[in-house]
């Protein structure tokens, strides 16, 4: 292996270490009727994405089957965390949409978690976690945009 070889294994390795120590200790800041995967759909549609969107291009997003992204929307649905509408003129196709509520739940969420998010990178400068940032977000596009997606 070469060096650039060990450094790009040594950098998935540390992503995904990452994480996994993050989506264990925030998992502890959602409510009890409220997941990470709950929160994922949320920021979803708070950061990246219009509201509304589809079943479909959800799923594509995730990297997960629509029938298990279908299934967690409607247990959002129930909590009226986000809305399902069908679409007129496809009878497969539904729509969702984020409600106040679902803001609300991943507002509460984000502050909650931001103390113990901020003391974890409190020693790194704030231009290292923008490059970084940034960096990693250059990788994902990369990655979303790949032709075998």
């Amino acid at each position: 292996m070469d060096d650039m070889q060990a450094t790009l294994l040594g950098l998935f390795t540390e992503v995904a270490i990452i994480e996994h120590l993050v989506r264990n200790r925030e998992s502890r800041f959602a409510a009890d009727d409220h997941d990470m995967g709950d929160f994922g759909v949320l920021n979803y549609f708070v950061l990246n994405h219009p509201s509304p969107d589809s079943v479909a291009s959800i799923a594509w997003c995730f990297q997960e089957e629509e029938a298990y992204t279908r299934a967690k929307l409607d247990s959002l649905a129930t909590r009226g965390l986000v809305a399902l509408a069908p679409v007129t003129n496809n009878n497969s196709s539904t729509m969702v949409m984020i409600t106040d509520l679902g803001r609300e739940a991943h507002q509460a969420i984000v502050a909650k978690a931001a103390p113990d998010i901020e003391a974890a990178v409190a020693e790194i400068s704030r231009e290292d976690i923008q490059t970084t940032f940034r960096t990693l977000r250059e990788i994902r596009l990369t990655l979303d945009n790949l032709p075998d997606r």
